[in-house]
Order: C-alpha cells, then structure tokens, then sequence
C-alpha cells in the first residue's frame, strides 16, 4: 500500500520540486499532489500552456488564524520580521485584482487577476468546475481583504457553505474554513485506506477459507482412516 508522503513545514512555503530530494529519494508531499493532478489529462485538454515541467506557484493554504492575524503586509515586509507571508499578504499584494473589478460571468476567471498563479487557479477552476471568486474584497476602513468565499473555494467547499451562515462575521467565515478539510482530499484519503482495508480482508478471509478447508481435509482423512481401521478389525473378527 502506497502512503502520501508525510506533510513538512516547508510545504507550504513553496511549490513542486519534481526532484527526488527527500523520503528517501522520493517526491515531498506538495510534489506528490501536483504530479496526481498532471497525470490527470482531461483537465489540460487544450491548455498545453498549464503544463510546465518547472515548479507552479501556489497559493498558501487558508489557516484557522487567517481571519486574526491583522492587516495584510507585504511578504517582502513580513519575511523581513522574521513572519512568512499569509494567504491575505498574497492576495492583497501579489495579484493584479482590487475590490472594484468586475467578476466574468463564465468557466473561468479573469486570466488577469492571478499574475503567476495563473496555473494553479485554473487547474484548480478545471477541477471544480467552478470559477474563482474575486480574491480580495473592501474592510470596514476601506483597506483590502481576502474575500471569505475565495477561500471556501480555495477549500473546495460549496458555495456558500460558510459565508451564507447568519450571524457569523466575515472573519469568523475565514477561521472556521481554514480551520477544516478539503473535502476532496478528505473522500481520496477514506477511499484509499477503505480500499486497503478491504484488500486485507479479503486476504485474511482467503486465510481463514483456507485453513478451514485444510482442516475439513485432515478430519475426513481421520474418519476414512478410522472406518478402515474399524472395517479390518470387523473382517478379522469374522
């Protein structure tokens, strides 16, 4: 049974390496994951620019705290205090999108917006089936926010699921969506350890089948050796 490789720190501060570099000479989880959605061909049909042999960019992973961490900095600025940079510090800074733009009514989302995460927004799209939100939205005092339903996509979720909740607040909406699942990775990792599970089973029911039916054989072999037995002595008696 093949097992993900275990998750590091580091993943989620940088994309794919696609080099055998660490778990004994294996890919690290974040490659892993890529290279799942590569082979995967239907999602590139048409787009052989989504398919690049050099390392995607990606966004961070939303975080339960995503909602408390205050104001988006900068990454240069926030690296500089010794922070790595957040979901929102990306959103807010790295992307070519404000509150105001407009969201297309189609497939896809604006190919504008996502500057080099471009890539892994539409595989994403491809995946959900859905198109990306706006990612960024206005606060309270005018400054710009990561939008909650641009996480709960991000996160797979339906739309909906968490910022249509009444009487929960926009950072509220975020918290309890990084502080879930991916549902999607959730069902792949059930699937697999229920299929493995049931592999093992069923070799253990072969087991069991086989050694009762080893051990009808030895008692049938027994009772014919008996009734022989039984028989010669009857014969001799006679």
């Amino acid at each position: 049974m093949r097992l993900l490789p275990t998750v590091r720190a580091a993943d989620g501060s940088r994309g794919p390496t696609f080099k055998s570099t660490v778990h004994e000479g294996g890919d690290d989880l974040v490659t892993v994951l890529v290279r799942m959605f590569r082979e995967n061909s239907a999602v590139y049909e048409g787009h052989p620019e989504w398919f690049r042999e050099k390392s995607i960019p990606l966004l961070k992973t939303p975080t339960a705290n995503l909602g408390s961490n205050g104001a988006p900095q900068h990454p240069v600025k926030r690296k500089s205090g010794g922070h790595g940079p957040t979901l929102e510090d990306e959103v807010a800074f790295l992307l070519n999108v404000t509150p105001e733009d407009a969201e297309v009514d189609g497939p896809f989302s604006p190919a504008e917006w996502w500057n080099e995460y471009l890539p892994a927004i539409r595989r994403w799209e491809c995946i959900t089936r859905t198109p990306a939100p706006i990612p960024v939205i206005r606060g309270p005092r005018g400054g710009v926010k990561i939008n909650p339903r641009f996480v709960e996509w991000m996160m797979g979720l339906p739309g909906g699921w968490a910022t249509e909740v009444e009487g929960v607040s926009l950072n509220e909406q975020i918290s309890r969506i990084g502080n879930g699942v991916v549902p999607a990775q959730a069902v792949t990792a059930f699937t697999r350890l229920t299929e493995a599970m049931l592999v093992d089973q069923e070799a253990d029911r072969e087991d069991v089948q086989r050694v009762d039916v080893d051990d009808i054989l030895a008692r049938c072999n027994a009772l014919l050796a008996e009734a022989r037995a039984l028989m010669s002595g009857t014969g001799s008696g006679q």
